[in-house]
């Protein structure tokens, strides 16, 4: 069963928002990316990728560059770090998050990590020259978008990565919507219980995403459902 799709705001994305109340809700998504599957998505998207960098000539495999669009709390680049560095291979992450406060709290949560340097730029206008980075990751950013929008990034994602790009989000089911809820009834932070319930209601449904596949127009392009209601586009080569 479906449930009808909000396009309501989320209070994440107020400019304005506190601090604070930003930064435990980062916290707090931290741990639902590591359990529930998302981090894993993105290492496993990663290790499809190594056998395409690693056969390119020497000079173009010396650092795998990665760009993480839209990314929030920073959480996914620092995956990104200590995959690499278990894969024992250089990585240099460029990590964007439209947000001011955003930027500024990722670039905090980032500032050990070496690899890592965050921007503040918008996914909807990267400023980044075609294929200028090997890959592109965007995770829990396009259910923030119009249809238009969405699409639009995900042309801008292939435009920019050499190698390949990876979205993951959300899906839009009566199932995934009382998951979330249940789940962020557990968090003590405003953010995450208002906007985890929105969120899987501001997501695609499987059609929406079949439909927008098809539009994208991208050979290869994969799109493939996970567990705990995740859904990823992607492409290598």
């Amino acid at each position: 069963m479906n449930i009808l799709q909000s396009s309501a705001a989320e209070l994440m994305d107020d400019p304005a928002r506190a601090t604070e109340e930003l930064r435990g809700s980062f916290r707090d998504l931290e741990r639902m990316n590591r359990f529930l599957g998302a981090h894993a998505i993105v290492r496993a998207y990663l290790n499809r990728v190594l056998p395409v960098w690693r056969s390119r000539p020497a000079p173009a495999r010396s650092v795998l560059t990665v760009l993480d669009v839209a990314t929030g709390g920073g959480d996914v680049p620092t995956a990104v770090a200590a995959w690499a560095a278990r894969a024992g291979i250089a990585v240099r992450i460029a990590a964007v998050d439209r947000h001011p406060t955003t930027a500024r709290l990722a670039g905090a949560a980032t500032a050990s990590c070496g690899a890592v340097t965050v921007l503040q730029a918008d996914a909807r206008m990267l400023p980044f020259r075609e294929a200028s980075v090997d890959v592109c990751l965007c995770n829990l950013a396009l259910h923030h978008l119009t249809p238009e929008e969405g699409l639009a990034l995900i042309g801008s994602l292939n435009r920019v990565a050499r190698i390949g790009f990876l979205v993951v989000d959300l899906l839009r089911c009566a199932a995934g919507y009382g998951g979330a809820w249940l789940l962020t009834r557990l968090s003590s932070n405003r953010l995450i219980r208002h906007d985890g319930p929105l969120s899987v209601r501001r997501a695609s449904s499987w059609d929406e995403y079949r439909r927008l596949a098809e539009a994208a127009g991208i050979p290869g392009l994969r799109l493939v459902r996970h567990p705990f209601f995740r859904v990823s586009l992607s492409r290598i080569g």
